[in-house]
């Protein structure tokens, strides 16, 4: 198998990324029997481009998205289907929300851990053909995806802080839309909803918006999504909501519904902001469902070791 390292030169704080270059350069050259390569992002979509052309070159491959998680996203949406590839990331970015599920990024940026990892099957979000491992969204949180990016460059801003700031940025705008939300339920069931909605979730993973816990029963590879639908409430409201739903504490409180299912439909009168794993755009109608065992996914070796120890239930239990 060969390794190959697609490297986001401006991820992370400090350009993470590029410092842990010398760190596969050093690996490697223990291991001059594995074949490696390290191919740069030179554009928004290259690491796409790169994961395209490297299933294409044929045999088996592990491809390491080395950034955050809109890097993991773009590669996992260049793997091409039927090939012989396993997806590894390196969470150098400013958010690392998706490895935040298997217990956080420290195992994930050891790279002799990661190396000697295993690759499981996981499932992912189809949106209307972009591909998310992790959480989509449409409404206010991904209003505030979409303003973080403006933030999160600013010095000393990390992810957490971008989130926070962007939330105050769209607190100070109209919020709330009209949706019309159609539902296939984990029983085969269409459940419908109609109202005014802060926002509605399309969940295969816990977090995101940098440590944001909006799908806390979210499992990864159980073969089912979680819908979260979240009413308009006031705005004297949002405050105390926003603090629940960060720490995922929000079962209780009325203006929140969890649905686990197959498929989400929304549709809206006005264009809505969705947000893909980082990837923001607009659009009235989306749909959203459940690509069972869509990518094999490497977990470091403690971390692979520990979930076989406690049956596979790491998402609720090594957290």
């Amino acid at each position: 198998m060969r390794h190959v390292f697609i490297l986001n030169p401006v991820a992370g704080k400090n350009r993470l990324a590029l410092m842990i270059r010398g760190k596969i350069d050093a690996y490697f050259a223990r291991h001059p029997e594995l074949e490696h390569r390290v191919r740069l992002t030179d554009e928004p979509g290259a690491a796409t481009r790169i994961a395209r052309e490297e299933c294409e070159a044929g045999g088996p491959v592990r491809l390491y998205a080395c950034g955050g998680d809109g890097t993991l996203q773009e590669t996992a949406n260049g793997i091409l289907p039927d090939c012989d590839v396993e997806l590894a990331v390196i969470p150098c970015g400013s958010g690392n929300d998706y490895v935040r599920t298997f217990g956080g990024r420290e195992s994930f940026m050891e790279l002799d851990n990661l190396i000697e990892g295993e690759a499981i099957p996981v499932d992912a979000v189809d949106c209307d053909g972009r591909l998310s491992l992790n959480i989509a969204s449409i409404g206010m949180d991904a209003s505030v995806g979409q303003k973080m990016q403006r933030y999160k460059n600013l010095p000393g801003i990390n992810g957490s802080m971008a989130y926070n700031l962007a939330v105050v940025d769209v607190f100070c705008h109209p919020i709330g839309e009209q949706m019309d939300i159609e539902i296939e339920g984990e029983d085969g069931e269409t459940i419908t909803r109609s109202g005014r909605y802060l926002m509605t979730l399309a969940a295969n993973g816990q977090y995101y918006g940098g440590g944001y816990r909006g799908a806390p029963q979210a499992v990864p590879d159980d073969g089912v999504l979680d819908f979260v639908l979240v009413k308009k409430i006031s705005r004297a409201k949002i405050p105390f909501f926003l603090g629940k739903y960060k720490a995922g504490d929000y079962a209780d409180l009325d203006c929140c519904e969890h649905i686990r299912g197959s498929a989400m439909r929304v549709r809206a009168a006005n264009p809505m902001v969705c947000n893909v794993d980082g990837e923001c755009f607009s659009a009235s109608e989306m749909a959203f469902s459940i690509l069972r065992g869509a990518f094999r996914f490497v977990l470091p070796k403690s971390v692979a070791a520990a979930r076989k120890v406690i049956g596979g239930a790491y998402a609720q239990t090594v957290l």
